[in-house]
């Protein structure tokens, strides 16, 4: 079986550009695998929100993203690029993490410049760390990395406290550090998000488009269009899900029921949503008759 880590080298090498949304959980790892996308990205916000019921503040463990991780690999069918935020420490700290995200099957991750505790991307108040320490995080990284298809990509978000020439510094001297892919956070507009492509025009470049965060809401076509290789849509599950539970549980305190926002689903239609089918396939040619009667 070819690896997730080949797998997503090979996406990379062979198409213009590739997409996928945000997971974070055992449900949004089944949906987004029932619809199909190129590779999945497990979003470090979604996790801290999901996981520990915390907004993205450094407050998340590594412990709490490679057990995270571990799940939605087992569930993925395609690659999963991964948030490691700022590799949770030093060369030591970061070379564990990338051991742990390796182990958990992910196929590359993303590694930032921001001080501890960090904070999401598109909030205000970012600090970064001095250059040499963003390129000891990235040669850390570079160097712990066992399988050599597991992808690093830099991601600097200098932009905001110092400046568009500083970032582009700092992902200049990722690349010379060994980095696959520069993740430029923050783009305010289209002319941002050009000029970064036009600043790395032989380089792999991601960008971040998280609904209304500070980045436009550009479309797939529109990313492409500009010269990006990947797009991470990063609110696309953890958003819908959480105004959706929250209407849910509304609803049943203000009706006194939650048929109506169940939408017809039975319990057995849920779990059909969630791998019921693939478990009665697995018992069934194991020669078991433990789930006939759901089949």
């Amino acid at each position: 079986m070819l690896r997730q880590t080949t797998a997503l080298r090979r996406l990379l090498a062979e198409k213009r550009f590739i997409y996928g949304p945000g997971v974070f959980d055992g449900i949004s790892v089944r949906q987004a695998s029932a619809v199909g996308f190129d590779f999945l990205y497990m979003t470090g916000s979604g996790v801290a929100a999901s996981r520990i019921g915390q907004a993205d503040l450094g407050i998340t463990t590594l412990q709490d993203m490679a057990e995270t991780a571990t799940i939605i690999c087992e569930v993925a069918k395609v690659p999963v690029v991964a948030d490691m935020d700022t590799g949770f420490g030093g060369p030591l700290n970061i070379t564990r993490a990338i051991h742990m995200y390796e182990n958990a099957g992910i196929a590359g991750c993303h590694i930032e410049d921001q001080t501890f505790p960090k904070r999401c991307g598109h909030l205000q108040g970012k600090s970064v760390v001095s250059k040499e320490e963003f390129i000891q995080r990235i040669a850390a990284a570079v160097n712990a990395r066992r399988d050599p298809d597991f992808v690093i990509i830099a991601r600097t978000d200098a932009y905001q406290p110092h400046g568009f020439d500083n970032a582009v510094e700092c992902l200049e001297a990722a690349f010379k550090a060994g980095a696959d892919m520069g993740f430029f956070e923050g783009c305010k507009s289209r002319e941002d998000s050009e000029n970064v492509i036009r600043a790395f025009p032989c380089k792999d470049m991601l960008l971040n488009v998280p609904a209304f965060g500070d980045t436009p809401n550009f479309n797939v076509k529109e990313i492409e269009d500009m010269g990006y290789k990947m797009a991470i849509f990063s609110q696309t599950g953890k958003t819908p899900m959480t105004l959706a539970a929250k209407r849910a549980y509304e609803t049943l305190k203000r009706e006194g029921s939650d048929a109506s926002v169940c939408e017809g689903y039975s319990p057995k239609a849920f779990f059909t949503l969630n791998g019921l089918a693939e478990a009665i396939e697995i018992d069934k040619k194991a020669g078991g008759k433990a789930l006939d009667a759901l089949g």
